[in-house]
């Protein structure tokens, strides 16, 4: 197997692992079918696409894809993702069309940082509502709200359909405390039975999966009122 597609499995992998449905294009041309067929909310390009090592002037086939892409009034966010480090690269990637240059080198979790960066200004530029964006950004983590994946650096970590209503509900109030009956009336069905037991058993199954994964607790008890994201939680850095 090739080497270059021996390494998009894994990123794949990656990918998957944080909750992305993601698409393998072995070059140019299947990547031209698979977007021109399937509508893609980001794009990554390997700068040296399914090419042998060739001097420096002959590598063009990431950036004439990307050319290409724009020519067809593709909008989508295209990073260029690449081992190749010079100047020249970065240059050529985004006078191409490329929203971003991002190496191979970098930490797993930068790319993801990087992506959700993306994805996140794509949903402002569309004029998405908020409440249509699948992803949600709480400091340095990221809820997903479909694949209910909470991912911070290269962690992912599977929530609940209630742990995932739990955290979007609390990042929609960031500075108010949410009350118990609120969270309450929210998250459980008619004929659950609704408790501050059972809020508090919950909260107690999700703390475990922050404990287990090192992760500082999320959550604030406030004594007699309620619930809000704990301030660290809403911090950039770790």
């Amino acid at each position: 197997m090739d080497a270059d597609l021996v390494s998009s499995t894994g990123l794949q992998r990656t990918l998957r692992g944080f909750g992305f449905s993601v698409q393998i294009a072995e070059n140019a041309e299947a990547a031209h079918t698979a977007v021109s067929t399937t509508r893609f909310d980001l794009i990554l390009v390997d700068f040296d696409l399914s090419i042998p090592k060739q001097p420096r002037a002959q590598v063009t086939s990431g950036t004439g894809l990307v050319r290409e892409l724009r020519a067809a009034k593709v909008n989508t966010p295209i990073l260029m993702y690449t081992a190749l480090e010079a100047e020249w690269y970065e240059t050529a990637s985004l006078d191409a069309g490329a929203d971003d240059f991002i190496l191979k080198r970098a930490p797993k979790s930068t790319l993801l940082s990087r992506i959700h960066a993306h994805l996140r200004r794509y949903d402002r530029d569309v004029r998405k509502a908020p409440s249509s964006t699948r992803r949600l950004g709480i400091g340095r983590f990221v809820l997903d709200r479909t694949a209910r994946v909470l991912a911070v650096d290269e962690k992912p970590i599977p929530l609940t359909a209630r742990e995932t209503e739990l955290l979007e509900l609390l990042a929609a109030n960031p500075e108010r405390v949410v009350p118990t009956q609120e969270i309450l009336d929210k998250l459980w069905q008619e004929g659950d039975k609704k408790s501050s037991a059972a809020l508090n058993s919950a909260l107690k199954r999700f703390r475990q999966k922050l404990d287990e994964n090192q992760i500082q607790d999320l959550v604030e008890n406030v004594k007699g009122r309620g619930f809000k994201l704990a301030p660290s939680s809403l911090s950039q850095s770790s």
